[in-house]
């Protein structure tokens, strides 16, 4: 049997610095996240199962990672254990900016990302020596 390819029905979205520690960005006076640019930055996403179960290996969903209007990945995943799975485009944003991110599926779940330079992060607090 051949694999049946179907467009995801995306539940939510969100982004992650993919470095662990304060290296991969920080959040601005309001609370904001934004990350740096070179970073690789994980673009999760939420997609429903619908009522396929963890053992079905012949059904695909299929999703698109889209910015500022540009395609820029695509990916296709079995479903897990659960209503819904979890998975993620990984991406690294070369310039400082605003950028409008979308995973497009059957629908579309969207978002804005911050990205800074490096050298605009508030200086890291000091650490008591002893």
């Amino acid at each position: 049997m051949s694999p049946i390819y179907r467009a995801a029905t995306i539940n939510s979205i969100e982004a992650v610095a993919t470095v662990s520690g304060s290296a991969g960005g920080g959040r601005d006076e309001s609370g904001k996240p934004y990350f740096y640019t070179n970073t690789p930055v994980s673009i999760g996403y939420w997609f429903d199962n619908e009522g396929l179960p963890s053992s079905d290996w012949d059904t695909h969903f299929t999703a698109e990672l889209w910015i500022d209007g540009k395609l820029i990945g695509k990916k296709q995943d079995l479903v897990g254990s659960g209503p819904q799975t979890y998975t993620f485009f990984a991406h690294k944003f070369t310039e400082p900016g605003t950028y409008k991110v979308e995973v497009r599926g059957k629908n579309t779940q969207s978002m804005t990302v911050t990205i800074k330079n490096p050298a605009e992060a508030p200086p890291e607090p000091k650490r008591a020596t002893h």
